[in-house]
């Protein structure tokens, strides 16, 4: 079942008449059309260079019509940043990841069959988020398997989660080279372009995280003010899920229109994790709340990466849903009513029936599916606290059975 687009989604619409809409936020860019009072828009984003403008979309006399306008000429921009926030650090976040996955699951049941230890121990080192380790044991490896194409894979795999975009790259290359393969050549020309893109090359590093950023765009006291958020954060979330962080995950701070660049995400995200943590800087020289938020919403995803999930990943009610209900995001009364009614029709899908995938999700759609997720981890915790979230966690084969208690609960 499909999600519905939600009518408690924010109603931005143009608050003055014959508002210009242009092709860009400057007063002499061209007018695309002029929109009358009352039209309904959808924000693809709003700049962060100070210009307060957004990007939207609106349908005058039936034809989609697409450009910008200032914040002032548009109506509903309070109920707007209050929603933005649930879904502002969004799950297009697993994308590269996922598709890595049938990759990488194809690749790990070849390596199994080698039975080399150092390629053993690579996998439970990376399934443990650890891959700095893991490359360095599949690279002590690759000598005895050269023209392996499974073993250059998981080099890659492992490169490429511990951001070493470049060493990924070559050795997804040499695999290619030996053995073409459909899926795999769709990630190599993902992470070419993240690469080609990618302009951060400032680092810092903490107690868990090591942050890479753009000095250009971010000053360095900014820089070390997110890293001593991000090491505090991680340090709160972990005790609440039980991970462990035995290597830094990286965090990758860029400009919004550098993030969307090199990461290709949908124009709602703010941030991503992909065995790396991206986030899209919006605060100027501040960690403003909303920032905060965005920082741990990633943390718990890679937080609940490092966990085991057993056969299958966590699902993607469980992920977004705890990522939002960590970092603090609330659901408002006039959402969980409407969600009530609507699962009263059954007009939205059980928990188990949510996609995994929400990259490619409208904005609408997205802003529905995040607040189903939280409202899903309001009721875990509401009706399973006395048991414990890292008891859940702990054991995965579990978890089937509470998704169902929660469907009940939450009339789906």
């Amino acid at each position: 079942m499909a999600l519905p687009v939600l009518f408690f989604v924010a109603a931005m619409a143009v608050r003055t008449d014959q508002t210009p809409l242009r092709s860009g936020c400057d007063s002499d860019d061209g007018i695309v059309a002029k929109l009358p009072a009352g039209t309904p828009v959808e924000v693809r984003f709003r700049l962060s260079d100070g210009s307060d403008c957004f990007k939207v979309s609106a349908t005058i006399d039936g034809k989609d019509v697409l450009g910008y306008v200032p914040a002032s000429a548009l109506t509903g921009l309070e109920r707007y940043e209050q929603e933005r926030s649930a879904a502002a650090s969004a799950s297009a976040s697993m994308d590269t990841l996922r598709a890595l996955n049938p990759v990488a699951t194809e690749t790990k049941k070849a390596i199994g069959k080698t039975g080399d230890p150092a390629l053993d121990r690579a996998e439970q080192l990376l399934e443990t988020n650890q891959p700095a380790q893991a490359l360095d044991q599949v690279q002590s490896a690759i000598p005895r398997h050269p023209r392996d194409p499974n073993v250059l894979v998981f080099a890659g795999l492992a490169a490429y989660r511990a951001d070493q975009l470049r060493a990924a790259l070559d050795y997804w290359k040499q695999a290619l080279d030996i053995a073409p393969d459909e899926k795999l050549a769709a990630v190599y020309e993902r992470v070419k372009h993240e690469a080609d893109s990618d302009h951060s090359g400032d680092k810092l590093f903490g107690v868990h995280v090591a942050l890479r950023y753009e000095g250009q765009a971010l000053p360095a006291d900014t820089a070390r003010a997110i890293l001593a958020t991000l090491d505090n954060d991680y340090t709160n979330i972990a005790a609440q899920l039980g991970c462990t962080s035995d290597e830094r995950i990286v965090a990758i701070v860029q400009s919004r229109e550098a993030y969307l660049r090199s990461t290709g995400a949908a124009e709602w995200s703010g941030g991503q994790y992909d065995g790396r943590i991206h986030i899209a800087w919006t605060s100027g020289s501040q960690v403003s709340p909303e920032m905060q938020r965005s920082l741990a919403h990633e943390l718990v995803h890679a937080c609940l990466t490092s966990i085991p999930s057993g056969s299958r990943p966590w699902p993607a009610w469980l992920q977004e849903g705890l990522a939002q209900k960590l970092s603090g995001d609330t659901l408002p009364p006039g959402v969980r009513e409407q969600l009530r009614q609507l699962a009263e029709t059954h007009a939205i899908p059980k928990l188990e029936n949510l996609q995994q995938n929400w990259s490619r999700l409208s904005t609408q759609n997205a802003s529905a599916a995040y607040s189903l997720a939280l409202a899903a981890a309001d009721a875990l915790y509401d009706n399973y606290a006395s048991y414990g979230i890292r008891n859940i966690l702990n054991n995965p084969e579990t978890l089937p059975r509470i998704t169902a208690d929660l469907d009940a609960k939450l009339g789906l």
